[in-house]
C-alpha cells in the first residue's frame, strides 16, 4: 500500500497536482451544497425522498414509470436519476416522464423581479439518445414557475432539431436565447447567433468548430446564471455554461437585455408582479413526437445527478485525478 501511495503521490506532483488535496466526489458534491447561498441541494441517492413516484417522479404518457434510481452508473453519492425512452410504440411526446416537486421548490425559493440564481446539476446522455431517429427533439431542464412548464416564465434547455445543437428558448417557443452577430442584443432575425460566449454558433453555419454539441458517455455539467430584470423590460440576463467530464467551463448563452415576462398580465399588479421561478422540471419530453417514432428495439438513456441551487456563483466540479504511476520507481 505504501509503495502504490508513494507511486500516486509523485506522479500527481509530476502533473503538478497536490494528491494529499484532493477530494472525492462525494466529499466534492457536499462541498458545493455546504456553500453560502445555496437553497436547494438533491443528490439523487434514494427512493425515500430524492426520487419518490408521485412526488417528485411521474410517469410517461401512458401511465409508466420510465425514470428509477440507479446505482451504478452516478456522478457520486448512491446513485443518480435515469429515464429510460424506450422503443416504439410508445407513449409519444411525453415518452419517458419527467421529474419536478409536487410542492414546487427544486429551486428552493421563489425568484422573482429584480433577483438571480444559479443552477448546477450533472447530465449523462447514452449514444442512443444522440442517434435514434425520433421525429421531435428532447429537452433536458426547464426552470418554471409552479407547475406551469410552458408558460412565460420558462427557460428550456433543447436539443435543436434532434441536431445535437444546445439551445435555449422561454414562453413555449416563442422566445429563444439568439442574438445579434456581436452578442449585444437579443434576435430572432438572422443572421444570428445560437449559441454565444465561449462559441459562436452562427445559425445555418453550425459546425463543430463553433458550436456546442450534446456528447454521450461523460457526465456533462451544466450552469445556469438567470438574473431576472423588471418584467417585460429589456434588463434580463440569461447565461449558460456546460462543462465536459473533467473539463473547464464554457459558455454557450449568454444573452443580455432580454425581455422576461410574467405569466399573468398585467406584469405591474399582482399576482404577476409578486410571480418568479421556483420550480424545474428534468424531463427527456419531446413536443409532437410520434407513438410509432423512433428506432425499432432501441432503448435511449438519459441520467441526472448532483442538483445544486444557489444565490451566489456555484463553484465547478473538482476534476477526477487518476494519473499513471510513473515506470521505474523502486520503493524501500
Amino acid at each position: 500500500m505504501k509503495a502504490i501511495w508513494t507511486s500516486l503521490g509523485l506522479a500527481a506532483l509530476l502533473l503538478g497536482v497536490d494528491a494529499s488535496a484532493q477530494t472525492s466526489p462525494d466529499q466534492d458534491f457536499q462541498a458545493r451544497c455546504a456553500a453560502p447561498g445555496v437553497v436547494k441541494c438533491v443528490g439523487f441517492d434514494n427512493t425515500s425522498s430524492d426520487i419518490v413516484r408521485g412526488v417528485n417522479l411521474y410517469p410517461d404518457g401512458a401511465g409508466n414509470y420510465r425514470g428509477s434510481l440507479d446505482t451504478a452508473t452516478k456522478a457520486s453519492g448512491g446513485g443518480a436519476l435515469r429515464f429510460d425512452l424506450p422503443p416504439p410504440p410508445h407513449a409519444g411526446a411525453n415518452i419517458a416522464g419527467s421529474w419536478s416537486p409536487l410542492s414546487n421548490d427544486a429551486l428552493g425559493r421563489l425568484f422573482g423581479q429584480n433577483s438571480t440564481f444559479y443552477v448546477q446539476f450533472r447530465q449523462r446522455f447514452s449514444p442512443e439518445m444522440l442517434t435514434n431517429s425520433w421525429d421531435s427533439s428532447w429537452k433536458t431542464v426547464i426552470f418554471h414557475m409552479n407547475q406551469a412548464t410552458c408558460a412565460a416564465i420558462e427557460l428550456t434547455t433543447q436539443n435543436r432539431y434532434m441536431s445535437g445543437l444546445a439551445i435555449m428558448y422561454t414562453a413555449c417557443g416563442a422566445g429563444h436565447m439568439s442574438t445579434n452577430l456581436a452578442g449585444t442584443a437579443p434576435t430572432m432575425n438572422p443572421p444570428l447567433l445560437m449559441q454565444q460566449g465561449d462559441y459562436n454558433c452562427q445559425y445555418s453555419q453550425e459546425s463543430a468548430n463553433s458550436c456546442f454539441y450534446f456528447v454521450p458517455n461523460e457526465w456533462l455539467t451544466f450552469y445556469y446564471r438567470i438574473q431576472v430584470g423588471t418584467w417585460d423590460q429589456p434588463n434580463s440576463h440569461i447565461e449558460a455554461w456546460v462543462a465536459r467530464e473533467d473539463g473547464g467551463y464554457k459558455q454557450f448563452v449568454n444573452v443580455p437585455n432580454y425581455r422576461l415576462s410574467c405569466n399573468n398580465d398585467p406584469c405591474s399588479q399582482a399576482p404577476g408582479a409578486n410571480e418568479g421561478y421556483n420550480n424545474l422540471t428534468f424531463t427527456p419530453y419531446m413536443t409532437s413526437l410520434s407513438s410509432s417514432s423512433g428506432r425499432a428495439g432501441v432503448t435511449a438513456s438519459v441520467w441526472y445527478d448532483e442538483l445544486v441551487v444557489s444565490t451566489q456563483p456555484i463553484a465547478a466540479p473538482q476534476p477526477r485525478i487518476q494519473p499513471s504511476p510513473p515506470t521505474g520507481v523502486r520503493v524501500n
